[in-house]
């Protein structure tokens, strides 16, 4: 079976129906994607393909690779369309194609832990001089609106009684300025809005849950599925208590393309759920869905109270329109039944 079968076709066009009120802005549009073959990008280009396909808004786009045979030999389906293109290279030096784009999404980072413990001059290479070069790409071909997915980690370490952060939140005397992924995401964020000439939306991302997340990376919520599906036990190293929320890849989409082209012109958004869930009980909820008998061990007794990372998404909500559209327990479900 393909993979354009195991995804969900009610996400569609929950996708289709909830970004219906914008078709205008995105019928004919040309888009360019950096990071089109990671988590964010393939559910972009499921999404835009759907369109296309069932709405006829006949979106171009071209996508940003190292790899663009190997992404095509692994996900056909997302590739065979002739509104769909390819250019390889690096974000931090790939040669500018010669032809207009209305839009740019930048959605390029390498999101690794290990990376940005290993190798933060690199975490901080490929954030920064990717932003410069993508900046001075978005000035050249004089595009109309630039989104750069960001990060929560922008802000910092969350204060353990602040019950979620707002875009209002800017002084955080625990930021660590070390940290490569922290403080380059908020560094890149300010040199786009000081740079570009076109409208910049920044799209601060927290976590998120679905189809194409990877299992194998440093997403609790992927690893808690692979060892569920697996049908091992889930380890916790902490005692369970650190508190997250998770955004399904479908509401995500939705709340980027809105964002893309009704969101204000320098403006910070912050993209995901509102809705907390310790560690322990998402383990404990991945479990009980995948039906094969896992367990929770909870590896590390130490504490993970005050270890919290919550978005408040009022003004995202206001602004774009959007809202979570899917549960806890459903993304859950769909994720598993993609990933059997």
């Amino acid at each position: 079976m393909s993979n354009i079968l195991m995804i969900n076709k009610n996400d569609l066009e929950l996708i289709s129906d909830k970004v219906e009120s914008s078709f205008g802005l995105f019928k004919n549009k040309n888009i360019f994607i950096t990071g089109g073959t990671g988590f964010f990008g393939k559910w972009l280009l499921e999404a835009i393909l759907y369109l296309n396909l069932k709405r006829n808004l006949n979106i171009t786009v071209t996508l940003l690779s190292r790899d663009p045979e190997r992404f095509k030999n692994n996900y056909p389906h997302l590739c065979s369309s002739d509104n769909i293109s390819f250019i390889k290279g690096d974000v931090r030096d790939f040669p500018f194609p010669n032809e207009y784009f209305n839009y740019i999404i930048h959605a390029a980072t390498e999101a690794s832990s290990t990376l940005n413990k290993e190798n933060p001059s690199l975490m901080r290479s490929t954030i920064m001089d990717g932003a410069k070069h993508i900046c001075n790409f978005a000035n050249t071909v004089k595009c109309e609106r630039l989104l750069y997915t960001s990060s929560g980690a922008a802000y910092g370490p969350q204060p353990p009684n602040m019950k979620a952060m707002s875009e209002d939140f800017i002084i955080n005397p625990n930021f660590n300025v070390n940290d490569a992924y922290s403080s380059a995401k908020l560094e890149s964020e300010d040199f786009f809005k000081n740079n570009l000439k076109c409208q910049i939306i920044v799209a601060r991302c927290f976590a998120f849950s679905g189809p194409y997340l990877p299992l194998d990376g440093s997403y609790a919520f992927g690893n808690f599925i692979r060892d569920a599906l697996d049908g091992k036990n889930i380890s916790l190293n902490g005692d369970g208590t650190a508190v997250r929320s998770y955004l399904y890849a479908a509401d995500l989409v939705i709340w980027l393309m809105k964002a893309l082209v009704i969101g204000q012109d320098r403006t910070i958004y912050n993209i995901g759920s509102p809705d907390p869930i310790t560690t322990l009980k998402l383990a404990e909820k991945i479990c009980d869905a995948s039906g094969n008998n896992s367990s929770v061990n909870v590896l590390n007794k130490s504490s993970d109270s005050g270890n919290i990372y919550i978005p408040c998404t009022l003004k995202s909500q206001s602004d774009l329109d959007v809202e979570v559209y899917t549960s806890i327990d459903e993304s859950i479900l769909k994720t598993l039944k993609f990933y059997r």
